[in-house]
């Protein structure tokens, strides 16, 4: 098995995590309805999906060769920004259109999911540094607006948020090495392990909220 290789099934666990948080929160949200914890159920639900569908794509499961590098950036970037945004809602108005919007997003994101055959394979890897700038920046939006908080209010789940996130982005800045040289493909297999560990405690995060 390729160093390659072992870097895409490394996204099967975070894909799991994920899942695992959504399916956690979406029951939450059928006990309390808080709306707050619905977003964060659709929000990894998007990571989840777009995260197993960059798997599938990359390692050639069943045969196919689609380039599903566009699925797994969605997913990442959509389901970031949403937690981020739901962190900014002040009131329960704002909390129901973010909702709508989330919708909205999760109708497009089928979308992109289904039109994955017919994008064109990624040849430079500007085009990957690009996408993975995207995610970089909505995961800096998210752990600035958690360190505001925690500096603000200080409390348990302000600052394990900031960390979940500060670790994210450490995550998607270890891809860059990978991204750019070949080479340095051993690198992309510590940046999923950080981002499991970050995924993790973004878990332990909302469990102990």
């Amino acid at each position: 098995m390729t160093i390659s290789q072992i870097s895409n099934l490394m996204s099967i666990p975070i894909g799991a995590i994920c899942l695992g948080i959504a399916i956690r929160a979406l029951y939450i949200y059928r006990l309390s309805l808080n709306d707050m914890i619905a977003v964060l159920g659709f929000s990894m639900l998007l990571i989840s999906m777009g995260t197993f569908a960059g798997t599938v794509g990359e390692t050639h499961l069943w045969g196919n060769h689609f380039n599903a590098e566009w699925v797994r950036a969605f997913g990442a970037c959509s389901g970031g920004l949403f937690i981020f945004l739901s962190s900014l809602v002040k009131s329960h108005i704002q909390m129901q259109k973010l909702r709508r919007w989330q919708m909205v997003t999760f109708m497009i994101f089928i979308a992109v999911v289904l039109l994955t055959p017919l994008y064109p394979p990624i040849t430079s890897p500007l085009v990957t540094l690009a996408l993975n700038s995207c995610r970089m920046i909505v995961y800096f939006c998210a752990f600035t607006r958690y360190l505001m908080l925690y500096a603000s209010k200080a409390t348990h789940f302000s600052l394990m948020m900031t960390v979940t996130f500060l670790i994210l982005l450490c995550g998607y800045a270890l891809n860059i090495p990978g991204i750019l040289h070949t080479g340095l493909a051993l690198v992309t297999i510590i940046a999923a392990g950080v981002r499991i560990v970050a995924y993790l405690m973004l878990l332990a995060s909302y469990l102990g909220a």
